[in-house]
């Protein structure tokens, strides 16, 4: 299954030199909540073959982006260590930029390691900012913890955390922003970035299948805002799209390659 390809209509996949290269990356051994995060780049490949390829809002068509999807990276379900070497390998064969479907949200961490960004942007309902969780950290609730090792980093969205999440982010004045503070948001800007998408940013009423829904989500036009700002005014380095634990194109897997959609749409316009 190639991203938006359907017969008649878009097959994004080309053989001419890409302006991003796609993978997949089927992992979710540390997630703790709903299972099947590992199914979620299929998913949002299977989704993508009932978009338009047509942005009737910037009034741009997506048939002039070159993606070449490789594929899905194979991972060792169970290892989180070997795992994360297997995908900086992966990685680092890339041509940036790249676009990465999870998977769970930890995929974000040897991805980054490998582009190098000087930001990264995760929208997130979670701060994951937990230095390790059950013992793990390498696990899906340390995300933004590892992130920091790496780069700076900015999370919009967040709803959900514990107090010394809460304490290490007052400590360490990291920028972030929950739902209803979005309109005194500020934005990096000139910067090479990294963009991290959990789905469960989003409202559950928008994407239910996801990893650790959160309630009081934001919506897909408040996403879409983010996006346009992070995308039209840095250089993007690499993207993730994580947390679908959708085994079709369902509602969740739909919205996913929806958010791709756009941003590769909004990219695009910064491009033209």
């Amino acid at each position: 299954m190639i991203f938006f390809s359907s017969p008649g209509n878009l097959a994004l996949h080309c053989e001419e030199e890409p302006d991003w290269i796609l993978c997949g990356v089927p992992y979710d051994s540390t997630c703790c909540g709903n299972a099947g995060a590992r199914f979620g780049p299929d998913a949002i490949r299977e989704a993508s073959r009932q978009l338009e390829v047509f942005d009737c809002d910037l009034e741009l068509d997506l048939t002039d982006i070159r993606v070449r999807d490789v594929g899905n990276i194979n991972c060792s379900f169970g290892d989180p260590r070997l795992t994360h070497k297997i995908i900086r390998k992966a990685g680092a064969d890339l041509q940036q930029p790249f676009i990465a479907l999870g998977g769970e949200h930890t995929i974000a961490y040897p991805l980054v390691s490998v582009s190098r960004p000087e930001v990264a942007v995760v929208l997130d309902a979670h701060l994951d900012l937990r230095d390790e969780f059950l013992g793990e950290p390498l696990s899906h609730a340390c995300t933004s913890r590892r992130l920091l090792e790496l780069c700076d980093v900015s999370i919009y969205g967040y709803r959900e955390c514990s107090r010394e999440e809460f304490s290490f982010l007052r400590e360490k004045t990291i920028p972030a922003y929950q739902p209803w503070h979005l309109k005194n948001a500020s934005y990096p800007e000139g910067k090479r970035v990294h963009l991290s998408f959990d789905m469960d940013v989003l409202d559950p009423g928008i994407a239910p299948h996801v990893s650790n829904p959160v309630p009081r989500g934001i919506s897909l036009d408040t996403a879409f805002s983010i996006i346009e700002k992070v995308i039209t005014r840095n250089t993007i380095t690499s993207i993730d799209i994580c947390e679908v634990c959708s085994r079709y194109a369902d509602r969740t897997a739909i919205t996913a390659a929806h958010v791709l959609y756009k941003m590769l749409a909004f990219w695009r316009k910064a491009h033209v």
